[in-house]
């Protein structure tokens, strides 16, 4: 479900960083806050005020009119490191393996840009990370392009945090056709891409899911953790799928606490319209808490001290079996498997 622009919020850090890329000086900032009734307090260091997508979109365009550069949302993702994204930033850069740095780009991103999404879909042969738009921008060209463009560096930025090294064996899907500035990516892009795909995309090899991140704290990812956990809880944001919001209260709230009557009563509604909505939305409740459930349980298998049984009861199993058969069969590996396959343990 696409939303409008307005009804969503986002942060002010953007903005700045938007200055930053259009390579203003003071006395122009208020040319890149022009069809946006914003302050130009917006802009300095330190303010935590949160606009509307639409006057983030106007900045935006604002910004690459003034930088005068077809290739506007290149050097915007550019600038996008894990750095910028606050708390989310510093928790990727602290995970134990690249698919915990992806995931929790994604779990987190509804802190710092909750007009976007990422899925996720990990197998054996690939990690397929894919940009899902919350509002909508058909007709916007501009948008349209300079979103897929800025998701692409990020994915690319984060990724590269992990390996310490340019992910070269990416595969990177556009679903616009090639733009005017088209011969300019290679600039900024360090994986193969192609345009007028099906969606805009970002594929890595299966095997990449448990690199090891050389940065890894496991001490600071679990202080961090709680601490986006309790950002996420507090930070505005507009009416999102209920797939979502079923997402956000899973990670909210104890794994006891997370059964469909219990997620559906903190929802408001029935359980009856909760499996309506979701059916509407392509999904359901099982594979919701399926997905949650086996992400949780690739994170703590990486952490040695935890036992298998340890695992099994952190995530509601009674039983170490039932446990593994559901491991297996979200992943098909046993969790000793799953471990020895991991090279940082």
């Amino acid at each position: 479900m696409s939303l409008d622009a307005n009804e969503f919020l986002l942060p002010s850090t953007y903005s700045r960083i938007v200055a930053r890329v259009a390579q203003l000086q003071e006395r122009d900032l208020s040319k890149l806050l022009l069809g946006t009734d914003l302050p130009e307090t917006i802009l300095m260091p330190a303010d935590e005020t949160f606009i509307s997508g639409e006057q983030q979109l106007q900045i935006m365009k604002n910004g690459r009119e003034l930088l005068g550069s077809a290739d506007f949302g290149l050097r915007l993702g550019e600038q996008l490191q894990p750095s910028a994204h606050g708390p989310l930033g510093y928790l990727a850069l602290c995970s134990p393996d690249l698919l915990s740095a992806l995931y929790a780009l994604r779990d987190y991103l509804p802190m710092r840009m909750p007009w976007v999404a990422i899925d996720i879909d990990v197998s054996k042969e690939r990690i397929l990370c894919e940009l899902r738009l919350r509002m909508s921008i058909d007709g916007n060209a501009f948008a349209q392009v300079t979103m897929a463009e800025c998701f692409a560096m990020v994915l690319q930025s984060f990724v590269e945090a992990v390996l310490r090294r340019p992910a070269s064996e990416a595969i990177i899907e556009f679903a616009h056709r090639p733009p005017p500035h088209a011969q300019r990516y290679d600039n900024f892009l360090h994986a193969p891409y192609s345009f007028d795909c099906n969606s805009n995309s970002y594929v890595l090899p299966g095997e990449l899911a448990t690199a090891a991140n050389a940065t890894s704290d496991n001490a600071s990812f679990r202080l961090t953790q709680q601490l986006c956990n309790a950002l996420l809880e507090q930070t505005p944001r507009s009416s999102s799928s209920m797939a979502d919001r079923v997402r956000t209260l899973m990670l909210l709230r104890p794994i006891e606490s997370i059964g469909e009557p219990e997620i559906a009563r903190a929802l408001f509604v029935s359980k009856r319209t909760l499996g309506r909505r979701l059916e509407c939305e392509g999904t359901n409740y099982r594979r919701i808490r399926e997905q949650f459930l086996e992400e949780l349980a690739r994170r703590y298998l990486l952490e040695p001290r935890q036992t298998v049984d340890t695992v099994a009861a952190s995530l509601g199993y009674n039983d170490a079996a039932a446990f593994r058969k559901a491991f297996k069969r979200w992943t098909s590996m046993t969790p000793k498997n799953y471990r020895q396959s991991s090279p940082s343990l």
